[in-house]
Formats: C-alpha cells, sequence, structure tokens
C-alpha cells in the first residue's frame, strides 16, 4: 500500500477477498494477475483488465467481479484532474464507469515493478504508475472545473478534524445556502458532505495505523469517537475492516511518502506508538 497526501494505491499480492460495499472515490482497477468481468446496467458483461469508477458504485461480484484476480487499485486524488484525464482514454461503460485502458500492458508491468522493488519509495512508485496511467500530452490539462466556494468547503473538512463545524457553518462560510451548498458539494464531489468527512478520516486514520499506532489510537486522532466507530466507518469506505487490514496475514506492507507523514505530524505531536 502506498500512501501520500492525496491518494492510496493498493497493490495485492494475492486474488482479492472482495467484500460489498459502495466506493466514496474515484477508483482506477487494474488486475495485475487475470481479468475482471464488468456488467454494465446495459448490454452483455465485458471482461477487462482495467475499470475506472465513480464514488457511488455498489462494488459486489454482480456488477465488478474481481475474485479471481490479483488487484491494483488506486483512490485517486479528490478534486484532481485524473479522473476525467483516464476517462478520456478509455472505452465507457454508462453510468461514469470506464474500460480497457489503452495501455494495459504497460500500467501492469509498471504496477508490478512498483510492488516488488524492495528499494522503492513512495513517491517514486506513485510517480511512476500515474505516468504509466496518464500520457504526457493529457498531464497538465483541464477537463473539469471546480467550484472555488466547495474547493474551500472541503479544505475547511481537512483541517478540522478535532472538531466539526455544521453544514451552516460551512454554508455561512461561503456564502451559500445550505441546500444549494448540499447539492453543489454532491455534484463536484460525488458524495455529501457528510460522506466526504468520513472518507477523509478514513484515510487519515489508515496512514495513522501504517505509522504502528493501534486503532483505538488512530480512531481519536483521526476525530471517530472509539474503534469501534472507526472500524463500522472503515468498513463502509474500503469494504474491509482496519484490523484486517494491518493485522490479520496478508498484512498490508505500507510505504509512506513524507507528504503522508507530514499531513498527519500535527495531529501526532506527544503521541508516542504503543
Amino acid at each position: 500500500m502506498l500512501l501520500g497526501a492525496r491518494e492510496v494505491i493498493f497493490l495485492g499480492t494475492c486474488c482479492s477477498r472482495q467484500e460489498v460495499y459502495r466506493t466514496t472515490q474515484e477508483q482506477m482497477l487494474v488486475c495485475l494477475q487475470g481479468t475482471m468481468t464488468v456488467q454494465p446496467r446495459e448490454g452483455s458483461p465485458v471482461i477487462t483488465r482495467s475499470c475506472l469508477i465513480p464514488p457511488g458504485v455498489l462494488l459486489d461480484r454482480h456488477r465488478i467481479d474481481m475474485r479471481n484476480a490479483v488487484m491494483g487499485i488506486c483512490f485517486l486524488p479528490p478534486f484532481s484532474q485524473t479522473y476525467p484525464a483516464l476517462a478520456s482514454l478509455m472505452t465507457s461503460l454508462g453510468e461514469g464507469m470506464y474500460c480497457h485502458h489503452p495501455e494495459e500492458t504497460r500500467v501492469i508491468e509498471t504496477m508490478k515493478d512498483a510492488r516488488n522493488r524492495a528499494d522503492i519509495t513512495a513517491g517514486t512508485a506513485s510517480t511512476m504508475i500515474h505516468n504509466s496511467l496518464i500520457p504526457e500530452r493529457l498531464q497538465g490539462l483541464v477537463f473539469r472545473e471546480f467550484d472555488p466556494r466547495v474547493l474551500a468547503v472541503a479544505r475547511r473538512i481537512r483541517t478540522s478534524l478535532p472538531d466539526t463545524p455544521t453544514l451552516a457553518d460551512l454554508a455561512r462560510e461561503v456564502q451559500l445556502s445550505e441546500s444549494r451548498l448540499e447539492k453543489l458539494f454532491k455534484e463536484q464531489a460525488g458524495l455529501p458532505i457528510t460522506q466526504y468527512r468520513v472518507r477523509y478520516r478514513v484515510f487519515i486514520s489508515t496512514i495513522i495505523m501504517a505509522l504502528g499506532y493501534s486503532v483505538t489510537e488512530a480512531a481519536l486522532l483521526a476525530g471517530f469517537a472509539n474503534s469501534a466507530h472507526l472500524s463500522r466507518c472503515y468498513r463502509q469506505v474500503n469494504g474491509l475492516s482496519p484490523s484486517s487490514t494491518f493485522l490479520h496475514p496478508p498484512c498490508l506492507d505500507p510505504l509512506l511518502s513524507e507528504s503522508a507523514t507530514d499531513l498527519v505530524a500535527p495531529l501526532l505531536e506527544g503521541q508516542a506508538v504503543t
């Protein structure tokens, strides 16, 4: 697992344990070995080795069957150009889903190389994978604009983990009505404000646990009421519990970038790993 300040990349070593959950983030799914079967809402099933999915997709074997594949999963940076850039390259399946990256073989080999190199850093691995996914001609292009008020709200949520600003507080800060802010945020983020907050806290807790802190410590530092609250939200966001991710075989081997450790450094001041 590669962890940065804005993205997570999971590179598997065995066939995935597919849990049922609804995505809360744009994802790029890549079969490092084997294939997956994707069932569009209309039409016949599609067998592919790459699939781009938006937030809100129910990941069960009837929609996307990954049980016989070793998966690489890129949780794409929110409010970025990565998803629309990938969408411009791939074949549409409807409802914001796409398949068949034109450079599948190159992407797969790059992911395997990043996974298998013992001396690689998180930053180098992330750059390698990003460059294999997005051709140079598309890097730096703007495919979609984001409302600065939505970006301000997202930034406010990310910088206020110890407290929870209300919807009324957030709307007042960007001079919108609550209903208008809710609608605008969901249109641009793909999920409601409350889910965005939960997802970000789960992301922060993942970095903290990867640094060796317990589930309970990560829960409290990331703004959850207790470890049970974190476990429930973690399963909703990732389809598995934090204990099965970090404590039970096959355990993840986390690789953190400096940007990830810098992100949680203010939360960890005075804390010791137990």
